[in-house]
């Protein structure tokens, strides 16, 4: 068995159907290592780039959903397009790696592997993209949909003065977006917090959770 169809099977377990040997098809013709790794709360993967002793690795986290592990995946391959093409130290996000990123995703986005939403979500990220896409409200919003079931909504998902908790019991009363960030009001003791609209809340009801707080 050949290490491209050994790579392109592995990859069928993390990847949208169709994907695989577009993928595989770029690690055969670069010499770049994929590495699939544990969880990792502070990223969904990262790229390092080799020396004349090692090559450079890109690794990517095994329990992102197909989306997010395309997404995630291509953002990396297209750092190390541009540590291969120039050998030297570039902007980690600049114009090279966006170029870079639009050239390497958009096969995936012409052969209409991805659903709509994602699709269109992800098309518009690209003519942009930035360091982060979980920071890309509309892209982070398609991909969550593919996420486990889970008791956790996103904050810009409620509406104003709808009420919310935290895993440490606060409760909180939705405010108004103020430019990038939600003004809400903790219960628990009146003060105000900014909150990301990508913030995973706990979403509750007038109840005795509700009266404790106040």
């Amino acid at each position: 068995m050949n290490k491209s169809k050994t790579l392109r099977e592995a990859l069928e377990n993390y990847l949208p159907a169709g994907c695989a040997d577009l993928v595989s098809g770029w690690f055969g013709s670069h010499q770049v290592i994929l590495r699939i790794t544990k969880s990792r709360r502070s990223k969904l993967g990262d790229f390092r780039g080799g020396n004349a002793l090692k090559s450079p690795v890109i690794s990517v986290n095994h329990n992102l959903n197909q989306y997010s592990f395309l997404v995630t995946l291509l953002h990396e391959m297209a750092h190390a397009e541009v540590f291969l093409s120039n050998k030297r130290r570039m902007v980690p996000h600049g114009q090279h790696w966006k170029r870079a990123y639009q050239a390497i995703a958009l096969p995936f986005l012409e052969e209409g592997l991805l659903p709509e939403q994602v699709s269109k979500a992800f098309n518009n990220y690209l003519k942009n993209p930035s360091a982060s896409s979980t920071t890309n409200l509309p892209l982070a919003v398609a991909l969550r949909k593919y996420d486990p079931p889970k008791d956790l909504v996103l904050i810009s998902e409620l509406p104003t003065d709808a009420l919310f908790s935290l895993p440490d019991g606060r409760v909180f009363k939705r405010g108004v977006q103020l430019r990038k960030r939600y003004r809400c009001e903790c219960l628990n003791n009146k003060r105000i917090y900014l909150f990301s609209p990508l913030a995973e809340i706990i979403p509750v009801k007038i109840n005795a959770q509700l009266n404790n707080a106040v």
